[in-house]
């Protein structure tokens, strides 16, 4: 489901935006929606490193202490 939001950007970069948006012939709004998606994209680790965490932590027993485990519970992986 779409949202309208408001926000304030620098008229130069708006200006921009507007630009490139008309140059490929789509809305302003879908260039924004792309740009937003692939910063956030962007900070997913890499498909190896993802692979490798699931070999490492998926396809084997894990040996860990009981307090080790509620560490790993409390910890933000996206606040590293």
């Amino acid at each position: 489901m779409k949202q309208k939001i408001g926000t304030i950007i620098e008229a130069d970069t708006l200006r921009h935006a507007k630009r490139k948006a008309a140059d490929e012939g789509r809305a302003l709004s879908a260039l924004i929606q792309d740009a937003v998606d692939r910063y956030l994209c962007s900070a997913l680790p890499a498909p190896e490193r993802r692979e490798a965490a699931y070999n490492l932590f998926c396809e084997q027993p894990m040996h860990i202490t009981a307090e080790q485990f509620r560490e790993v519970l409390q910890t933000d992986p996206w606040n590293q």
